[in-house]
């Protein structure tokens, strides 16, 4: 297949990916709105951490915030895309790009630091789990159980992080595959 021929091919991925991300998105501001309106059984789903203490962070915002990011980041995506601009194709890598180096910062963080993010926690948890008490008797023994739940779930978020990794650099590739054949491509 030539280089003209990929182009567009290139083009259907890059509206692909760009659709999954604008589900995210949207999927992130439907759960702020749930968040928003009924709180209560919004933290009923997270399970152990949804103590007293998870009241005080607004998920809502969060979710909010995210989700937005993801619907403006389609945005630029699909509409570099089709209408062949090469500055919102290079604000989508660079946004993309950012991210990448975030997730991978934070990856090597956590597990340099994992024996400090577990003090950390630990100190967090000690005054967090004095709002509701946890069925062990002791402070120790909540903390040891949202421990346990953390570890038992730890390799779920790492092949769902890996999962999103494998997305997001192929969503790189393609774009600036898009960006640099921009030019070549025949109408």
């Amino acid at each position: 297949m030539s280089k003209m021929g990929c182009f567009p091919f290139a083009k259907v991925v890059m509206v692909l990916f760009n659709l999954l991300i604008l589900v995210s998105g949207l999927t992130l501001l439907v759960m702020a709105i749930w968040a928003s309106v009924d709180g209560a059984s919004h933290l009923q789903i997270l399970g152990p951490f949804s103590s007293q203490s998870m009241r005080h962070v607004n998920v809502a915002h969060f979710y909010m915030a995210i989700g937005a990011l993801l619907v403006l980041l389609a945005f630029l995506g699909c509409c570099g895309a089709h209408k062949g601009s090469k500055c919102l194709l290079l604000t989508f890598f660079s946004i993309i790009l950012i991210i990448v180096i975030a997730e991978v910062a934070a990856a090597v963080v956590t597990l340099a630091y994992s024996s400090f993010a577990k003090r950390i926690l630990c100190a967090y948890a000690s005054h967090a789990v004095l709002t509701e008490p946890c069925n062990a008797t002791t402070t120790e023994g909540c903390f040891e159980q949202i421990l346990q739940s953390l570890t038992e779930h730890a390799n779920i978020v790492g092949a769902i992080a890996a999962g999103v990794a494998i997305l997001e650099i192929a969503a790189l590739m393609v774009s600036m595959y898009f960006y640099c054949h921009m030019d070549k491509r025949v109408s």
